[in-house]
């Protein structure tokens, strides 16, 4: 198995706490992490928002603090996982040999 993914942010921020944030571990989200989400809310927005704080580890104030271009990308980076694709290659990381390389 691959080393695990980390997102690391073009722009790096203090989060609420007063930790600067510049890199995040990816966790693979699982069935029940889509329940919670739609339980917590119909708007689908809000419910991405859930996913991909979950995703990187943050709270939702956290990742209202990403740069447009660091939210860009972990949307991205939800949507990659989501559809089994190579989360490495949307990381820029280049392609990897097979799937179980590619898993977080």
């Amino acid at each position: 198995m691959a080393d695990p993914l980390s997102f690391t942010l073009k722009f790096p921020f203090k989060s609420a706490s007063g930790d600067m944030i510049s890199k995040l571990s990816i966790k693979r989200l699982k069935r029940k992490d889509i329940s919670a989400a739609r339980a917590a809310t119909k708007n689908e927005d809000e419910m991405e928002e859930m996913l991909v704080a979950k995703l990187l580890g943050v709270t939702i104030e956290d990742l209202g603090e990403f740069d447009i271009a660091d939210s860009k990308l972990a949307t991205e980076v939800l949507r990659e996982m989501a559809d089994g694709g190579d989360l490495a290659a949307v990381l820029g990381r280049g392609a990897v040999a097979g799937v179980e390389d590619a898993a977080v």
